[in-house]
């Protein structure tokens, strides 16, 4: 029986989900430091916008009738599971503040839920299991908005190896759906991000990304079930046939196909999708490679794509500096000890101290014995290019002793896999300790060609500005055929609010200078949602746009068709309804904004 860590009365439940050991360890501390942080912030009491105290204790009546007692979480268990615990603000628990939580188990109570909400026009902020850490978490953006958490709807529908798909509902986490496949002893590898106790839908819909051949999950979405505003539940592709026997293998349908319009939108509630995967190889091989200077992020970026394009590499590289790594190894505190990002020549010397390189890059290769031999060598001639460089590769095939035809995800050692064969993990949570023990992060991750120029004039551009507030660029570069998600990780101290401050100013100067250069944020924090979508521009100066973009103009007309009373997650992705157009997260603007980072701008302006 699982047991409660933190102060009595106040914890979160014992994690068991790794089936490591050691990870379950590392988390339960990292969840007791953070009961033990919200145990010292007082309990809100928060009433919906427009709604008053009687008329809260008749809304609260229908929701307990709907969903019963343990489907409407309050008081204490509301303020530690829904609050984002990676907060910049100072006072989170006053302007995030929610009356309740609610967790249905059947699409029948959802739409109940949201029977109740359209009657009294109050604001629902949905997540499918709230580990979207960096970005928000489990916290809505308008305060006083109801969580809709579906941790509870957590069926693994299917899994099917014959044409390698499976199909869940929003609540099932990587780890569920790992276990799913092993027990039913199929064929196929599932795709996780770097922490496996998030949801696949929810990642999916975030346009988040695995490191297997089908990691890039937003793109192998076939087929998903939405309950709109109104409470129709909608099946796009073939899943609008009756009883359809191709929803899951064919992603048109007849007329428009809508699965992207429910990603980053707030124009419905997703209940069940379909994700294509990859099959269990007949081989895998663990690639990395490591090369000595700066300046080699240009042939290292040019040769990934070379090698994506023409099918030598299946899944995407992920290039990381020697800080990235130093991340992995311990606190920044045992590698520098001086005030601002560590100086170049501190790294050289680590570089010297612990054998690493500036950059290094992991990678995998699937398929035959031949095939992964071949492509190896291939790998291997393309590097040479790089004075320098080493590359090593760790090969692993069936054990057909047991009668394995394919190679089972579980034989292969997790220090190797580094996630590739879709073996879900806990352990890149160390990282959040960073800047210290009770750390945390945000991210910021523009989209840039993928060009080995491009993506080191922007890294020099990145890493200075991340200097300039003191921080240090901890680069996750992750190369696909024709773009890059160049990731900066910036953690923060959370008992410090100065480090988060500057954390949030860092953010924000970094959303302006990449606009710069023609580059956008893909993904982004509650806190910042406004701010990214300014960015998208196209048409603001339109005749009648009234400086609103094309982009959000049509959004803005979407929503309001599809919610005329602008319930579902308000302000998700800078999209707001009529009826809080205009005014903001009514106690968040449409960016956070330090006073360091105002100042410089004001003297910017002023030609200071």
């Amino acid at each position: 029986m699982a047991t409660e860590l933190g102060m009595v009365g106040f914890a979160f439940p014992e994690f068991t989900m790794s089936h490591d050991g050691r990870e379950n360890e590392l988390v339960n501390v990292i969840l007791k430091r953070w009961a033990a942080s919200l145990s010292g912030q007082p309990t809100v009491e928060v009433l919906p916008p427009g709604i008053d105290v009687d008329t809260w204790k008749v809304v609260l009546s229908k929701f307990l009738e709907i969903l019963g007692e343990k489907g409407v979480i309050l008081g204490d268990e509301h303020k530690l599971n829904y609050l984002d615990i990676f907060s910049l603000a100072e006072n989170e628990h006053e302007v995030r503040g929610s009356p309740c939580a609610l967790r249905p188990t059947t699409v029948e109570q959802i739409q109940g839920i949201l029977r109740v909400a359209n009657e009294y026009k109050i604001p629902v902020w949905t997540v499918s299991r709230g580990k979207n850490l960096g970005y928000g978490a489990n916290a809505g953006r308008v305060r006083g908005s109801i969580i809709i958490d579906l941790s509870d709807l957590d069926k693994v529908i299917e899994v099917n190896d014959k044409y390698c798909y499976y199909t869940v509902e929003p609540g099932v986490s990587f780890f569920k759906l790992y276990e799913a496949i092993k027990e039913q002893k199929k064929n196929i590898w599932s795709s996780v991000p770097a922490l496996g106790w998030g949801s696949i839908v929810g990642n999916s819909l975030d346009r988040g990304w695995g490191y297997t051949p089908n990691g890039d999950h937003s793109n192998q979405i076939c087929g998903i079930e939405v309950v709109l505003a109104d409470g129709t539940i909608v099946r796009t592709g073939m899943g609008s046939l009756n009883d359809s026997k191709m929803w899951p293998l064919f992603r048109g349908g007849y007329g428009p196909t809508y699965e992207s319009m429910f990603s980053q939108s707030n124009f419905g509630i997703v209940t069940k999708m379909t994700l294509w995967a990859s099959p269990a190889p007949l081989g895998f091989m663990s690639c990395h490679v490591a090369v000595p200077k700066e300046t080699d992020l240009v042939p290292m970026v040019d040769i990934f794509r070379e090698l994506l394009t023409h099918g030598v590499i299946q899944n995407h590289p992920v290039v990381g500096n020697i800080l990235r790594e130093l991340g992995k190894r311990g606190t920044r505190s045992k590698w520098y000890d001086g005030r601002g990002a560590i100086p170049d020549w501190r790294l050289e010397e680590l570089a010297k101290e612990l054998d690493l390189s500036w950059w290094d890059a992991n990678w995998g290769l699937y398929g035959s014995k031949e095939q992964i031999e071949m492509n190896f060598r291939r790998c291997q001639e393309a590097f040479k290019a790089i004075p320098g460089a080493r590359i090593r590769g760790n090969a692993y095939y069936p054990d057909a002793s047991k009668g394995e035809k394919y190679l089972p995800a579980s034989a292969i050692p997790y220090h190797d896999a580094w996630l590739q064969n879709g073996v879900p993990s806990m352990g890149p949570i160390v990282s959040i300790q960073y800047r210290g023990l009770d750390g945390g992060h945000i991210s910021f991750s523009p989209i840039v060609p993928a060009d080995g120029q491009a993506s080191l004039d922007w890294y020099y551009e990145a890493k200075k500005v991340c200097a300039e507030f003191g921080f240090d660029f901890m680069a996750g570069i992750h190369v696909y055929q024709r773009h890059i998600a160049h990731l900066i990780m910036i953690y923060f101290d959370r008992t410090d609010q100065e480090d988060k401050t500057a954390a949030n100013d860092l953010f924000v100067a970094l959303v302006k200078k990449a606009r710069e250069h023609g580059y956008g944020e893909y993904r982004a924090h509650i806190d910042h949602m406004d701010l990214v979508a300014d960015q998208y521009d196209f048409g603001a100066n339109d005749e009648g746009a009234n400086g609103v973009p094309a982009l959000m103009r049509l959004n803005q007309r979407i929503k309001d068709e599809l919610d005329p009373n602008g319930i579902l997650s308000p302000g998700k992705q800078g999209i707001w309804p009529k009826r809080f157009r205009g005014e903001g997260a009514k106690g968040r603007g449409s960016e956070i904004r330090g006073e360091k980072f105002v100042a410089k701008e004001e003297a910017v302006k002023r030609g200071l």
